[in-house]
């Protein structure tokens, strides 16, 4: 990261910030930008210290110590909102969009720019995607809208053309190694695994950090999965109604499978990449060698179409029991 943004509280993704700092140094902001990327890669994080740059008072912009800057960074900025599903859900709702467009109407209250934050804007139900057209369509002055999502592809065209789009990519693993040990005080191998097992996503390594549970649900994950490749139809509809309910949290659990299965396809491809599962080599080389590049290439896809139709509000059970009879058995 160059010094002219190095003071900019984010972690990697240097182009990206360089490109926004670029923009606000000449006055060309885009009054929207869409911020894509896997899950916990720092999407909203680049989001707020955007939105804090934007309405900095000190230096170097965002310097970090003004009253702008420490508001925006605890979401309390009066000219700052940030939007997401509810709790409990997994859908953001059109009153929510219209309660923001309210908001986005009214000049800043002591800001120079009133900025929304759109988390997860994938999970907007159509209403309140179209809602939003009008406010991509017709922008207020001082406004800018930063919408995030894991990819494009799940967002209306109109939406996206209407954006300054940044494709945010998992950071290299030494990157997230240094940070967890230098900013995060981790030992050293502790960051080694977490950094492998982040598969270069930022946020998620830190959250496993502080909080252990993320290792457990992995753990339980994998376990489940070995499971299910080793039962009869009924077991594997049993263990499908077994899992967690809460879209979040099988969510996770679906991503954990999905980065399992790319290690599997590395190893049974022949591949010299580094997995992201290291400390699970033994079982993705025996599976491997069981269910070979087709096998695997096929449960890596079906996994990946199952994570898209949960994002879509797909009927989550009969998701789930399409994958499990999609899946090789051993």
């Amino acid at each position: 990261m160059t010094s002219a943004t190095a003071h900019w509280p984010v972690i990697g993704h240097e182009w990206a910030v360089s490109h926004l700092s670029r923009a606000l140094a000449h006055g060309r902001m885009r009054h929207a930008y869409l911020l894509t990327g896997p899950d916990q890669v720092g999407k909203t994080t680049l989001a707020r210290a955007f939105a804090a740059a934007l309405n900095c008072t000190g230096e170097p912009v965002p310097c970090g110590q003004c009253r702008a800057c420490t508001l925006i960074a605890r979401d309390a900025h009066p000219d700052v909102t940030l939007i997401a599903a509810e709790a409990g859900g997994n859908t953001l709702k059109i009153d929510q969009v219209r309660a923001l467009q309210q908001t986005l109407a009214l000049r800043p209250f002591e800001a120079r720019y009133r900025v929304a934050i759109l988390r997860n804007f994938h999970q907007a139900n159509p209403a309140a995607a179209n809602a939003l057209l009008k406010t991509l369509e017709e922008p207020a002055p001082n406004v800018v809208l930063l919408l995030t999502a894991t990819s494009a592809d799940l967002l209306l065209p109109t939406i996206v053309s209407r954006c300054q789009p940044l494709h945010l990519r998992p950071l290299p693993l030494q990157t997230v190694y240094q940070a967890l040990v230098q900013r995060w005080g981790a030992a050293p191998e502790q960051a080694q695994t977490l950094a492998r097992l982040s598969g270069g996503r930022i946020g998620w390594a830190i959250r496993a950090l502080a909080d252990p549970s993320l290792l457990a649900l992995r753990h339980d994950a994998l376990a489940a999965l070995s499971t299910l490749l080793q039962s009869s139809r009924r077991e594997r509809f049993a263990l499908v109604e077994r899992l967690p309910q809460d879209k979040q949290t099988l969510n996770e659990i679906l991503g954990i499978w999905q980065n399992f299965w790319r290690d599997v396809l590395l190893a049974a491809t022949g591949s010299e990449a580094p997995v992201t599962n290291y400390d699970r080599a033994g079982q993705i080389t025996a599976l491997a060698l069981d269910a070979g590049p087709e096998k695997a290439e096929r449960a890596l896809l079906a996994t990946n179409r199952t994570l898209d139709f949960l994002t879509k509000n797909a009927n989550t059970r009969l998701a789930l029991e399409v994958l499990a009879l999609e899946y090789p058995g051993l």
